[in-house]
């Protein structure tokens, strides 16, 4: 059974938990002690949280916090954010003080995980490391890129999804699969990145998921994931499954 627990702020400052969050425990989870710790991080995107929420909690090892930004990017600047594994990104957001960078350069440190799934790739458009951190790019027109440069979008495409690196425990489980989702086209990956999964549909990017490490976290970027249409495909759900698991494999080893 999935438990749901809202804390007021006045908890939450007395050490309970990050202001603004509300606590999952996967519906088939074990102890709280042996599950995995993850925070995940939305905002500056309208999307279905019922149905996107809930691809997570029926995770069973994943015990898993929820905050939207800001209060996600001021959390980053407590000491409370170092008690998860891992850190998941679905927001779409471009405010972020020097303060909160420094937030998100000392998490790399810790060796905290880091997935970035679908519209988090717009994120910080004007901050370069966030791109080297999340090894990738979309190019918004409105800050000022070439046209050659920009990034593309398209909704509602079926794409056949290839495994590139079949050897990856972010891939293990799934075979080639297909998709309905949107695709992003034009968009920047860093050299040095592990491609996990390819596409061939025309109007999206070639490789739409790598792994790579920054610093001491285990870094990893998927595409897709526009809508239930992609949450509730299983190939998927196992996609993400893993990469939270993978990426917090490190900061359960410090």
């Amino acid at each position: 059974m999935i438990f749901i627990t809202v804390f007021t702020l006045a908890t939450a400052l007395a050490g309970y938990m990050l202001p603004g969050c509300s606590s999952h425990t996967g519906r088939q989870g074990g102890a709280e002690a042996e599950s995995l710790k993850i925070l995940l991080v939305t905002g500056g995107h309208i999307f279905d949280e019922d149905r996107f929420f809930g691809m997570f909690f029926s995770f069973g090892d994943l015990r898993v916090d929820t905050l939207s930004q800001p209060l996600a990017n001021r959390a980053l600047l407590s000491d409370s954010v170092a008690k998860y594994d891992a850190i998941v990104f679905y927001d779409m957001w471009q405010e972020i003080s020097p303060e909160e960078k420094e937030a998100y350069r000392a998490l790399t440190e810790r060796g905290t995980g880091l997935v970035f799934l679908h519209h988090s790739l717009v994120s910080y458009q004007e901050w370069d490391e966030f791109t080297a951190i999340r090894g990738g790019k979309y190019y918004e027109r409105e800050y000022g890129y070439p046209p050659e440069k920009l990034s593309g979008y398209r909704h509602d495409i079926y794409m056949d999804v290839y495994v590139m690196d079949t050897s990856h425990p972010v891939t293990a489980g799934i075979g080639d699969f297909r998709i309905f989702d949107e695709g992003y086209s034009n968009i920047g990956v860093l050299p040095g990145v592990t491609p996990l999964l390819t596409t061939d549909h025309p109007d999206c990017h070639e490789i739409i998921a790598w792994a790579h490490t920054y610093n001491n976290s285990g870094v990893v970027y998927i595409l897709p994931g526009h809508d239930r249409h992609a949450w509730e495909n299983e190939s998927y759900q196992t996609l993400v499954a893993n990469a939270v698991r993978w990426s917090a494999a490190g900061a359960q080893n410090k």
